[in-house]
């Protein structure tokens, strides 16, 4: 187990308390290197350690002729985080106040190895921050780069059972913050930009601080879009959430609890007249965000392709609900790959008016009805006469279920956190709300 926390002693606290069917453990140790700046002078400078481990108690009982699950779970932190018989049995009688359908932990297995801790970001994280900041402030150029924060961190996960798992796998992530400022003498107006990864060509500091000083000048001359219903186009921040009322759908909970739309083999979209969609939830691909060996309960994660040209083919599913529907464990979740289309970003902003949208004061679709509608921050109205014109405020809104039968995809890709896939998704129909 853990080398710095004794989760020995912890399994020894729950394996001799009474009314304790099972449990698991989720042990997080995370070292982090943080520079805080204000207008490109240091502020403050430290190194974080912190320590966790998620408790969960599973309880059984008989009741009725039928056996029910119980589950409860806290938190314990520090350096060396203990564990008291008093904490388990308060947990048990929590846990003795839920009523699951039984499911089994998962047990023995061997972890794949996925690529996620850069030696470099591991060794030398101050350096790697040093030269962070350099090309930051290289791509803010004259913009006035009001604050800043970076972050180099170091995190070791270890998940272990009471049926015998036990798995453990270090990561590196760097984290950027920062707020631009953009002034015309009469005028002001700030933009934050948010970037996480593992190394720092997944970064990509440099390229994403220059897009957002570009931004933040344009919004010095942007206005309220135009309202009405449009083409538009999506992409940057909205493109991690795009996809997720699908995901929802082909996960196992929502066919347990009957609120899942998809069945297997048939499609994704009903009377489909645009691109169809290949959509994979792949926890195994190298460096990215989403990337684990095995989620929180211990459950070994495995690729999956949900949707194949359009048809949905197979659940993703944690180890809880494959046991409820019979199906294949993949793991609870993973980065969200989009095989990209054969029409270049160009076209799709062609022939206009058609709004592209950027980034979102927030932009998180409905899991259950598909319903989107986000506030924008940043978006172009592309003109019929081919002239661009910069627009913020306003929203967007629509049905994802809809709006995709006739998407169409950009044959550019990125990779963004724990997106993979086309760089601009064009949806038809949507409704923009701004200027009459």
């Amino acid at each position: 187990m853990s080398g710095n926390m004794d989760l020995e002693s912890i399994a020894r606290v729950l394996k001799a308390a009474p009314g304790v069917s099972g449990w698991a453990l989720h042990a997080r140790q995370v070292e982090s290197h943080q520079l805080y700046r204000v207008f490109r002078n240091e502020q403050a400078r430290r190194v974080a350690h912190t320590h966790s481990v998620r408790v969960t108690v599973h309880t059984r009982k008989q009741e009725g002729g039928k056996e029910s699950q119980g589950e409860a779970a806290f938190t314990l932190t520090g350096p060396r985080p203990e564990l008291t018989p008093a904490q388990v049995a308060v947990a048990v009688e929590r846990a003795k106040l839920v009523a699951n359908a039984p499911w089994a932990l998962p047990g023995p297995a061997s972890l794949p190895q996925v690529p996620l801790e850069d030696p470099r970001v591991a060794a030398e994280p101050d350096a790697v921050i040093a030269e962070l900041v350099t090309e930051m402030d290289a791509a803010a150029g004259d913009a006035p780069l009001c604050a800043s924060e970076l972050f180099a961190d170091r995190v070791q996960t270890t998940v272990c059972t009471s049926e015998g798992f036990e798995g453990s796998y270090g990561a590196t992530e760097l984290f950027s913050e920062f707020v631009l400022l953009a002034d015309n003498g009469t005028d002001s107006v700030e933009v934050q930009g948010i970037r996480r990864a593992r190394r720092a060509r997944e970064l990509d500091l440099g390229a994403v601080v220059g897009r957002h000083a570009s931004w933040a000048g344009d919004r010095l001359i942007a206005t309220l879009p135009t309202g009405g219903t449009l083409p538009v186009v999506f992409g940057e921040e909205s493109l991690d959430t795009l996809f997720d009322t699908f995901l929802a759908h082909a996960g196992g909970r929502s066919r347990y609890e009957g609120w899942s739309r998809l069945s297997e083999g048939k499609p994704l979209i009903e009377a489909l007249s645009g691109d169809p969609i290949t959509l994979t939830v792949d926890p195994l691909a190298p460096w990215m965000l989403g990337s684990q060996p095995m989620d929180s309960d211990g459950q070994i994660a495995h690729k999956v392709t949900v949707v194949d040209q359009g048809r949905f083919v197979e659940r993703t599913a944690s180890k809880r609900f494959a046991d409820y529907l019979g199906i294949r464990a993949t793991g609870a979740s993973g980065n969200t790959v989009v095989a990209p289309g054969s029409t270049p970003l160009a076209d799709l902003l062609a022939h206009g008016p058609v709004l592209h949208a950027l980034r979102f004061s927030t932009f998180h679709p409905s899991s259950v009805t598909g319903a989107f509608s986000g506030e924008l921050r940043t978006a172009y109205l592309h003109l019929p006469d081919g002239s661009v014109r910069p627009v913020v405020g306003g929203s967007v809104s629509g049905d994802v279920w809809h709006a995709f039968a006739r998407a169409t995809l950009s044959a550019e890709e990125t990779v963004r956190g724990g997106y993979r896939g086309p760089a601009g998704i064009r949806l038809e129909g949507v409704t923009v709300a701004g200027a009459t």
